[in-house]
């Protein structure tokens, strides 16, 4: 599951879906973004706390969604406080408080996550050629470092776990945040068959 093949095709399919979203953003932002997708892991879900818990090294915002149809499983994106500051910021064009995020920036922030999260999955829901529905967001404050383990100790059944590092640049601010994409086990070796067999028909 971790070879080299599987990586560059959901890099790649991933680069396609945060590319439509970095053209929505611009228009939300008003002004040109690019995203940039430096590092793809592909964890089992047990593994992915640790990972993160070295990997990150501040608390921050997490905005998750649901989804289902012939796969189904859930997508969060995290930023740190700061990083989510200067996402809010930059796109506002006003200062935030994370520890009290007013409507319009919660407002804000789900609208960033719902053309990141969206674009990627759905992506993918084109490429196994069947719809997604999607549930409403939710956008959670990080108040103690287990917020990420509980969050998977709660899914059960979706034991991967794809970790993508992403950089945002917008306004000539650069961004850095993670997306994180859990399915089940069998939707997971099913999306990554769709996606060879379509890579192999091209």
């Amino acid at each position: 599951m971790r070879d080299d093949i599987t990586l560059d095709i959901i890099r790649e399919v991933i680069n396609i879906g945060v590319g439509d979203a970095a053209d929505s953003l611009s228009q939300l932002a008003q002004s040109r973004v690019w995203i940039k997708t430096p590092d793809v892991h592909i964890l089992d879900s047990k593994d992915a706390p640790a990972f993160i818990q070295n990997e990150i090294q501040s608390l921050g915002i997490y905005i998750s969604q649901n989804f289902h149809g012939r796969i189904r499983g859930k997508t969060l994106l995290f930023y740190t406080k700061e990083s989510c500051n200067s996402l809010v910021k930059t796109i506002l064009d006003k200062d935030i408080v994370t520890s009290a995020l007013t409507d319009t920036a919660i407002a804000t922030l789900q609208e960033i996550g719902n053309i990141i999260m969206v674009s990627c999955v759905s992506t993918i829901s084109n490429l196994i050629e069947d719809a997604i529905s999607f549930e409403i967001l939710e956008v959670t404050i990080e108040i103690t470092e287990g917020y990420f383990q509980n969050i998977v100790q709660d899914l059960g059944e979706l034991e991967k776990i794809i970790i993508v590092r992403n950089q945002m640049i917008v306004k000539d601010k650069e961004i850095e945040g993670y997306i994180f994409l859990l399915l089940g086990f069998d939707d997971f070796l099913f999306v990554i068959r769709e996606m060879k067999n379509k890579i192999k028909h091209t």
